[in-house]
């Protein structure tokens, strides 16, 4: 058994797109870390194919479990010197957490939002929610304003359990703000806030399986979604934000992630955008941290990990990228509904 075998049994018997250097990045996340979070973390692997490739790593002989570790055998350890594979690194930032910027005017927000947050509704498992930290919104923030997307801008926000709206309204910077979102806990939160805080920010329980309504399509400069991570999914909320936008130079953020979408569907998803009108202008990868969901034992990748941790609740393994694009012509998208399950694929682990 070698890597490129192992890579080419993954494949036969699931249907995720694994390769051969998946398999090498694995291995050096083992090397950093025998926890499976952290395994996870560095990997930068889908998280479903991850599972199965581990178990056939074990088949073997290149790995064993311990107590919920994960360790090389003697075997394993021969494989990865003779590959030349090393340890995985992280070397972030350690003052902006590697987003590549500052909060800037934003620190100014910072404490009032954080204490809003506190009472935010919990994330459920019926609308595949989860949201990112605080500190991760704030730089949101602060990127979106760097560019120039935010002042005397309309901002639109697709499903909002983030936050994003109100923290962008507490700036006072933007000329409209508008969140729609299909749960209704969020959304009269975002109300209940919004009166409290003085702030002017539209709040409309919406399911993005509908066409937007008229009055929303062609009216924001920029729109803001953190999409579910099927690729239906995913298309469909950077669909609607494409259709809201106004034309030529205005600008959308997503947020895509390497735990439920290998390569192969960042680059089904890049053509995608390409051809509904967009440029991709930026991409900051792991920009955003997210907070342990109160599911994890029943989400989808649970019953297919090969060690089992209940991760604490602020132990990040959950990481994405911040992707912005601007429309460089008309968008091309239809504004119809969309019919059937849009938050599942075989990537899915979350869900």
């Amino acid at each position: 058994m070698d890597l490129r075998r192992l890579a080419g049994d993954v494949r036969a018997k699931t249907s995720y797109a694994f390769t051969e250097r998946d398999g090498e990045r694995i291995l050096a996340a083992i090397l950093s870390s025998e926890d499976i979070w952290r395994v996870i973390d560095l990997s930068d692997v889908p998280m479903m194919a991850l599972c199965e490739a581990i178990r056939a790593m074990r088949a073997a002989g290149w790995v064993e479990f311990a107590e919920s570790r994960i360790r090389l055998t003697d075997p394993g350890r021969k494989l990865v010197q003779e590959s030349g594979i090393a340890p995985a690194l992280e070397l972030r930032c350690g003052r902006c957490g590697g987003r590549g910027l500052e909060l800037g005017p934003v620190a100014k927000i910072a404490d009032r939002f954080k204490e809003i947050a506190k009472s935010r509704p919990e994330a459920i498992q019926t609308y595949d929610q989860g949201y990112v930290t605080e500190e991760s919104t704030l730089y949101r923030v602060a990127f979106m304003w760097a560019r120039g997307d935010l002042a005397g801008k309309e901002l639109l926000v697709l499903g909002d359990d983030d936050l994003v709206s109100l923290a962008c309204a507490l700036t006072g910077i933007p000329k409209r703000v508008v969140m729609l979102d299909i749960d209704e806990r969020i959304v009269q939160f975002v109300r209940d806030v919004a009166r409290a805080e003085g702030l002017e920010v539209e709040a409309l329980r919406h399911d993005l399986r509908e066409p937007l309504p008229e009055g929303l399509v062609s009216a924001f400069d920029t729109f803001f979604c953190d999409p579910t991570e099927s690729l239906r999914g995913f298309l469909a909320f950077a669909g609607r934000g494409i259709s809201a936008l106004k034309g030529p130079g205005a600008a959308g953020y997503m947020g895509l992630t390497r735990r439920e979408a290998s390569l192969s569907k960042w680059r089904t998803i890049q053509r995608e955008l390409l051809e509904r009108g967009a440029v991709l202008t930026d991409l900051r990868d792991d920009f955003h941290d997210y907070v342990n969901w109160p599911y994890i034992e029943t989400m989808r990748a649970w019953g297919h990990l090969p060690v089992k941790r209940v991760p604490g609740r602020d132990e990040p393994w959950y990481r994405s990228a911040l992707i912005r694009i601007e429309l460089v012509e008309p968008p091309r998208v239809e504004n119809v509904r969309l019919e059937g399950d849009i938050f599942t694929d075989p990537e899915a682990a979350t869900t």
